[in-house]
């Protein structure tokens, strides 16, 4: 006779719940990542006193002699790719806060 399985293990609805979380955590990054891009650029540029202009690049001279300015100008324009993840971010920033408010409704049930 085999031992009876521990409780959470067996027949019955599988977990999915970590993968749900992966895959919002996934699509929070991509959603996100432009907004983090323009941050980046903004919080560098304004630490080393350097200008950003879309139009053209500037000299920006950064830690060990290294130029940021082609770097800066490049993250600085992916912040375009705004208009099209705006709406997955919004959606992103719904699906954690009902994650948050679920976790904390069954928080107070117990």
């Amino acid at each position: 006779m085999t031992p009876p399985l521990p409780p959470g293990i067996g027949p019955g609805r599988p977990q999915r719940r970590g993968c749900l979380l992966w895959a919002l955590a996934g699509v929070t990054l991509l959603a996100w990542a432009p907004l983090l891009s323009v941050t980046f650029t903004y919080l560098v540029a304004n630490a080393l006193g350097c200008e950003v202009n879309e139009a053209r690049v500037n000299p920006c001279p950064g830690p060990f002699g290294w130029d940021l300015g082609e770097l800066l100008v490049f993250t600085g324009t992916m912040g375009w790719f705004m208009l099209v993840t705006a709406p997955f971010m919004l959606a992103t920033a719904v699906g954690w806060a009902a994650l948050l408010l679920t976790w904390l409704w069954r928080l107070a049930r117990r």
